[in-house]
């Protein structure tokens, strides 16, 4: 029997001009659902490329909903995603608070597991697996502000 899902954290999605575009709800099930469709849209990758994506995709999406926006709000996170060869980009726009990822301080290496501090990796860990970042705050006519992160 076929279990069906919820896709709470997925508003939309839409192919244009060969790229996938998705609108992901102010929820953590986005990452999931976010996730997948990319997969299905992406279609079979070498297993180090997928874990890269997945990772930056859950990275980020988790931190904006997580920090970027109010709980429970209606705001929502827009992914946008190219496949050419050899290169996947994902772009990602959002109405929360802005952070500039490139200007974030990263946090110091850690010599034992007694100093060691908890969180704070994500970032460096997106910089690690993108080959470029971009970050920009857009205005928008709708909203006052966007944000907006291109990897690659």
């Amino acid at each position: 029997m076929e279990q069906r899902r919820d896709h709470s954290g997925l508003r939309s999605t839409e192919i244009v001009d060969g790229r996938l575009r998705l609108v992901l709800a102010n929820t953590l099930a986005a990452v999931e659902d976010g996730r997948s469709e990319i997969m299905r849209f992406l279609g079979p990758l070498d297993a180090m490329a997928q874990n890269r994506l997945e990772v930056l995709f859950e990275e980020l999406v988790s931190n904006t909903i997580r920090h970027g926006f109010a709980k429970g709000s209606g705001q929502s996170i827009h992914v946008e995603v190219e496949r050419r060869p050899g290169v996947v980009t994902l772009v990602f726009e959002d109405d929360g608070l802005p952070f500039d990822p490139t200007q974030a301080e990263l946090p110091e290496g850690f010599t034992s597991a007694e100093t060691a501090r908890i969180g704070g990796l994500g970032i460096p860990l997106i910089v690690k697996l993108s080959s470029a970042l971009r970050y920009e705050e857009l205005t928008s006519r709708n909203d006052g502000g966007r944000n907006d992160a291109g990897f690659h």
